[in-house]
């Protein structure tokens, strides 16, 4: 009988990993659909909008329960907005920089949340001051060796926002107390990421000139199913209370990974030594951080 209870929960750990896996295997498919759908006409913010509906839809029953619960809904729904503009300005470095350059920007985030913590007053460890260095040097040396036609200086500073929006959510949601269920929170997160998303659209709708150069169904279910409903299943249900920094970390570096190897591979884009070993400091950082938060895994990305 104990080992088939040993075998039942090892099988059990198995699935919840291979679901942590996808979902990290879909979130990293994001800069694929992105670039096709900018090739298709689509915006940044629309782009974000299409991420998030999904989700945002199948939840809305639980929203208005959750709003009617105190300033606790409230507050997600503030954190969901905070999401939803990292998101626009991830597609919108997408859009403007090689995809290695943009994720790099993003994946950025643990120096941010490190700067976060030196504004807050707590003093920094050994690992942290680490951190800081990896990805100072990671930044410099992939920006360093990119073309410069192909770097959008303003699209740098936008796409930085991504991971400052990331880091301070992580440091701030660690001190977050909250009695809503975990579908109440994703409804709030959710409708809140749409709602900051939806001025950007609307706004990029006036003057958003897309080639219109590929097919617009292929982007809009890509990023509609596979980058935005399915990978919030899977990481629902691979994810726990016990999901620590390895696991953090092993799903961030499918994520980081699989967006990296998209542009080499689908976009030709180029793969030096001085890239690579910058690719390699972000993926140490991400290690290194070890912040817990209070969102469950799936809604931290």
């Amino acid at each position: 009988m104990y080992q088939g209870f040993m075998s039942g929960s090892s099988s059990k750990r198995a699935v919840s990993l291979a679901a942590l896996g996808l979902g990290a295997a879909c979130f990293g498919s994001i800069p694929l659909f992105a670039k096709l759908g900018f090739a298709s006409g689509i915006s940044p913010g629309a782009a974000v909008i299409l991420r998030y509906i999904l989700p945002a839809l199948l939840l809305a029953p639980y929203l208005p329960q959750a709003l009617r619960s105190g300033p606790n809904s409230w507050r997600y729904m503030l954190f969901g907005m905070i999401l939803g503009f990292g998101a626009w300005s991830y597609f919108y470095a997408l859009n403007a920089l090689p995809i290695y350059v943009a994720s790099s920007l993003f994946f950025s985030y643990p120096a941010l949340l490190v700067l976060f913590k030196t504004l807050a007053g707590i003093k920094l460890s050994s690992r942290d001051k680490l951190i800081l260095v990896l990805v100072a040097s990671a930044l410099v040396m992939i920006i360093a060796t990119t073309p410069l036609p192909q770097l959008d200086l303003t699209a740098v500073f936008i796409g930085l926002i991504g991971p400052l929006c990331y880091g301070g959510l992580q440091l701030v949601t660690r001190k977050t107390p909250s009695y809503l269920p975990s579908l109440a929170i994703a409804a709030c997160i959710f409708s809140g990421a749409i709602i900051s998303a939806l001025p950007f659209a609307l706004a990029e709708s006036q003057f958003w000139q897309g080639v219109n150069t590929a097919p617009i169904a292929l982007p809009v279910l890509g990023l509609a199913l596979l980058a935005g409903l399915l990978p919030q299943l899977l990481l629902a249900y691979g994810s726990s209370d016990q999901s620590g920094r390895k696991t953090a970390y092993t799903t961030g570096s499918i994520e980081f990974g699989l967006a990296l190897f998209t542009g080499f591979w689908v976009f030709s884009e180029p793969l030096g030594v001085g890239q690579a070993i910058g690719f390699l400091s972000l993926l140490a950082a991400l290690y290194l951080t070890n912040e817990p938060s209070r969102l469950p895994r799936y809604l931290q990305d």
